[in-house]
């Protein structure tokens, strides 16, 4: 795939539905721009419906790198305080979506590395590795309505302990937010995992499931 092609894919992947003055800025007609947008679309990477430009699940797959026939691998985090859990809030789809916080380990990374350093990327909080515990792997595949596999996806969850003075000093990144287990409840559009780990309190050690979302996680 040409490298312009590439960009306009992770342009869209970073935020998603967007017209062509936007996704096209800093190209000039010398560039091609107008050729590569017409080859995405034509190989089935991006949409365009009344002048926006969307991605289709073969794009996400393509804007991820995820056609390398592996399972991602993700660290996520269930972490309560006076009574409230930590959410990620995503609207950059047609309508808002929750799941638990998460972050991937790097190539070579130690876990008690990652857990630490993805939780202070969310949150600007600095904990030790005691701080987390283990609870349970889910391996999650995502299909959209044409039963196309949007996601496949292996999720450590891990419990993160946090006291009182701790959750004072958390600056949380945009989209990240607590909630109560009352408002948890009437969210629409949640990722599996908050259902079975914060209102079912299901725990299970290993959990294989699927479910159906034309949703774009970005």
């Amino acid at each position: 795939m040409h490298p312009t092609q590439k960009i306009l894919l992770k342009r869209l992947l970073a935020k998603n539905n967007q017209r062509y003055s936007s996704l096209t800025a800093g190209y000039g007609f010398e560039e091609n721009i107008v050729f590569h947008l017409k080859q995405l679309i034509n190989n089935g990477f991006v949409e365009k419906k009344q002048n926006v430009y969307t991605l289709t699940a073969k794009g996400v797959k393509e804007a991820k790198n995820e056609d390398t026939g592996l399972k991602m691998f993700f660290l996520g985090f269930l972490c309560e305080s006076d009574g409230k859990f930590l959410l990620r809030e995503h609207t950059k789809g047609e309508s808002k979506f929750y799941n638990l916080p998460s972050g991937k380990p790097q190539f070579g990374e130690k876990i008690e590395t990652a857990l630490t350093r993805t939780f202070f990327e969310l949150t600007e909080l600095k904990l030790n590795p005691q701080n987390f515990q283990y609870l349970s792997l889910h391996l999650k595949t995502v299909k959209t309505s044409n039963n196309e596999v949007l996601f496949d996806d292996a999720f450590a969850i891990y419990k993160v302990a946090i006291n009182g003075d701790q959750n004072a000093k958390m600056r949380l990144k945009n989209g990240i937010k607590w909630f109560l287990l009352d408002e948890i409840k009437s969210l629409p559009n949640r990722w599996p995992e908050i259902d079975i780990c914060i209102i079912k309190k299901d725990i299970s050690p290993y959990l294989t499931y699927s479910f159906i979302s034309d949703y774009i996680l970005t």
